[in-house]
């Protein structure tokens, strides 16, 4: 005799033996039983998760001759033909081959015929979705009003393209993968009946790699099985399936960690000379990662893991060295590389790419470290945090100092602080003066920064004029006529009148006209008071601040370590 591969041997002969589908077999069963079987089926799901072998053992208990309730016998004739695929009675039609309309009016012709032996006439239409759009309307009369004997079962992986009409008239079964336990259970008891000397951690990355599919976990085993004459390990399934070693996902993930790019590539060159798949090298690191964050995550990894105690300790171990936002940006990394080397001719290429950046990416920040950054930052600049939506609005308790006063530098205001008493704003319902605007004029700015930056931009290339009465004309150069007419809109125009009253402790109008450069505007955007300051205007000299720096940015440079560099000459411009 013949040999039999696994997937044909082990196939499952009654509702019994199916593995995984128990929601599908226990409707199947009670509708055998109270006599209340369908006339069409759809059954949809991943391959090799038994849709076909279902509607095989369905055909089964429904022209049995000695059914054992629901369960076919599988010793009468009818069941020995059903199960050499030779019974008359039960049609398998590949729906791929056999898609056009004139296959399909063949089958509605024969479908009047009644059976030649059992019950029922059941036609397995396979891949049904394969079918074109003339041969489902074809079928669609016949399916809504079939003859009594006949029962139709459709099996498909993409139940999406089957159309509605065709859906509406059916029992839709969705299967689903098979459980990686299930599968090792499955392979165990095959390896155990074949008496096949396998470890457990084989049949464990079998069933892995299987993906939910039953078939393919057996026909891998058995692949494996004839490659190495019954005596397999792990090293052999990664040689057949082209995976990649557990100490090599260790190894990559050590070079990450340590910034060793070199070393990650000269790890890469090995795997491809040894014939690995680029594409199985970057799932395994995301199934590698994926478990390093459950073991920082969870209280029970091993739930989680289908790994042994001794593996998990190292996923662990090898975990303290990575922060959470570590391993959300590697993830997230190699998924876009899979894009990539689907797009590319050369898968290597970007999968080194990506190990490149990923051993010279910097060292991660935690969120909680940037907010509290910025709340050193806005306690410095005194100011509070944006509001919630939901929160009533409530003036600042803190007013902006005056600009010089901004200016200067950071760790000289620090050390002056206590000693220096805060400039008060002028008293409400007296005439301000322009002088007394010039010296606020930073704080109008930052305190429309804080409400909305693109009108505080725009405001900075004006310069306030003159005073008339309770107006304050502020000018702008011609060339920034487009900045004045975006802030004369009436939103905008109460943005700055509330910010020239917060900051002024008075009511004003505001009135934008085209104007000349003048002294004023100079001042304004120095920060300098009107008072005569000396030779210079004020201006800093030694260590303090560059003029022309904001000093929100001079003590944001001071928090997070930065400084303010001259933008680099572009040599390749054509003079």
């Amino acid at each position: 005799m013949s040999y039999i591969v696994f997937a044909r041997k082990y196939r499952p002969k009654t509702f019994d033996e199916i593995i995984g589908q128990t929601h599908i077999t226990a409707t199947l069963r009670n509708a055998i039983a109270q006599d209340r079987v369908a006339h069409a089926y759809i059954f949809s799901g991943p391959r090799g998760v038994g849709k076909t072998t279902t509607a095989r053992i369905l055909a089964k208990s429904l022209n049995c001759a000695k059914p054992k309730g629901p369960e076919p016998c599988n010793s009468c004739p009818s069941c020995n033909e059903i199960t050499d695929g030779t019974s008359l009675d039960i049609l398998e039609i590949d729906g791929a081959s056999n898609r056009g309309i004139d296959e399909i009016r063949n089958l509605r012709d024969n479908v009047r015929f009644a059976p030649s032996k059992g019950k029922f006439k059941v036609y397995i239409i396979d891949e049904v979705h394969m079918l074109t759009e003339p041969a489902f309307n074809a079928l669609l009369k016949t399916l809504e009003e079939p003859p009594p004997h006949t029962i139709f079962i459709f099996a498909t992986t993409q139940a999406y393209k089957i159309p509605p009409t065709i859906l509406s008239r059916c029992q839709r079964f969705d299967f689903k993968r098979i459980s990686t336990k299930e599968i090792f259970g499955s392979l165990k008891a095959i390896a155990k009946d074949e008496r096949l000397s396998v470890k457990d951690d084989v049949l464990m990355l079998i069933s892995k790699y299987a993906d939910g599919g039953m078939r393919d976990a057996q026909v891998i085993l058995d692949q494996i099985i004839s490659f190495t004459e019954g005596k397999a390990d792990t090293a052999d399934v990664l040689k057949i399936l082209g995976g990649v070693d557990e100490e090599m996902l260790f190894g990559l993930a050590g070079c990450i960690e340590k910034r060793d790019a070199s070393g990650a590539l000269g790890m890469i060159d090995r795997l491809i000379d040894d014939g690995r798949d680029p594409f199985q090298v970057v799932s395994g690191l995301i199934e590698h990662f994926r478990n390093i964050s459950v073991t920082r995550i969870s209280e029970k990894p091993d739930l989680l893991i289908e790994a042994g105690p001794d593996k998990i300790k190292r996923y662990r171990d090898q975990g303290q060295n990575f922060t959470i936002e570590d391993i959300l940006y590697i993830l997230y990394t190699l998924s876009n590389t899979i894009d990539l080397m689907r797009k590319s001719n050369m898968a290597r290429i970007p999968l080194e790419i990506a190990l490149v950046k990923l051993t010279r990416r910097g060292p991660g920040i935690r969120i909680s470290d940037i907010m509290e950054r910025i709340g050193r930052l806005e306690e410095k600049l005194g100011c509070a945090r944006p509001m919630a939506a939901d929160q009533p609005h409530q003036p600042k308790e803190i007013r902006t100092p005056p600009a010089r006063a901004e200016q200067a530098p950071v760790q000289e205001r620090e050390k002056k602080q206590e000693r220096r008493p805060e400039n008060p704003p002028p008293s409400p319902g007296h005439a301000v003066a322009i002088d007394e605007i010039l010296s606020y004029w930073n704080g109008v700015i930052d305190y429309i920064k804080s409400r909305k930056i693109s009108v505080a931009s725009y405001l900075q290339e004006g310069y306030p004029v003159a005073v008339e009465g309770r107006t304050l004309s502020v000018g702008f150069p011609k060339e920034c006529q487009f900045h004045k007419e975006v802030l004369e809109s009436p939103e905008n125009r109460r943005l700055i009148e509330e910010a020239l009253k917060y900051v002024l402790n008075n009511d004003l109008k505001i009135s934008l006209t085209l104007a000349e450069p003048s002294q004023g505007r100079d001042r304004a955007h120095n920060g300098e008071r009107s008072t005569d300051d000396g030779e210079g205007g004020g201006a800093p000299s030694g260590d303090g601040p560059k003029r022309g720096v904001d000093p929100i940015i001079e003590t944001a440079l001071e928090i997070f370590g930065g400084e303010v560099s001259e933008p680099r000459p572009n040599k390749g411009r054509a003079r």
